[in-house]
Formats: structure tokens, C-alpha cells, sequence
């Protein structure tokens, strides 16, 4: 079990944490759900074959270690890659200086109690 820590919202001037539970064995992602999608995107990148030539090996690679790894292990795995990315996302909206509600966020995270 993975335990992720996200500010949830604003108590008297400071923000709380919260911590939420993220079970990867509960993760609905399954292996034909991966398959899919790298089937996809491979079809996708077929259609002009000479530029996506890299990307349409380096996809067919990740497909076959998809289609053998242990479902637990792609649970796991899939599930440290999507904290990761939420992270990312949220990291990236804090430095975007034209998003206001990330500006007001900014402004409470500063806040101190008196």
C-alpha cells in the first residue's frame, strides 16, 4: 500500500494535511487496458510510419514487457506512475503564473497563524 500526503484545504490560515489512502490492489487499470492503449497509439503512429519509427519501437518494446509482467507488478508499478503524474500536474499549476486559482492557493499556503 502506497500512502500519499495531498494539502487538502484551508484551516485558520494554514493548510491541513490529509492523508489519502491509495491502495494499487483497488487500481481498475488492468493489463488488456494497457495493451489497448500501446495498440492505439501504435496504430496512430502506423499511419506515418518513417517519422514515428522510434516511437513505434520504443511502444512495441513497452507493449511486451506489459503483456508479460505480473499483473501485481503493473498495479504497482502503474499506480507510483500515476501518483507521480498528479504530482507533476500539480507542481506544474502552482509556476503557471496566469492560473488565478493557483495564485490564490500560493497565497494561502504563505499564510501564517497569528
Amino acid at each position: 500500500m502506497i500512502r500519499i500526503q495531498k494539502r487538502k484545504k484551508a484551516v485558520g490560515g494554514t493548510l491541513e494535511n490529509h492523508k489519502i489512502t491509495f491502495d494499487p490492489d483497488k487500481l481498475n487499470l488492468t493489463k488488456k487496458d494497457l495493451v489497448d492503449f500501446c495498440d492505439k497509439c501504435l496504430d496512430e503512429w502506423k499511419q506515418n510510419k518513417r517519422a514515428n519509427f522510434r516511437y513505434l519501437l520504443a511502444m512495441s518494446i513497452m507493449r511486451a514487457q506489459i503483456s508479460i509482467t505480473p499483473d501485481k507488478v503493473l498495479k504497482t508499478i502503474w499506480a507510483k506512475i500515476i501518483n507521480w503524474f498528479y504530482d507533476l500536474n500539480f507542481e506544474n499549476a502552482l509556476h503557471d503564473p496566469t492560473d488565478e486559482g493557483m495564485k490564490f492557493f500560493k497565497k494561502l499556503r504563505n499564510v501564517e497563524d497569528p
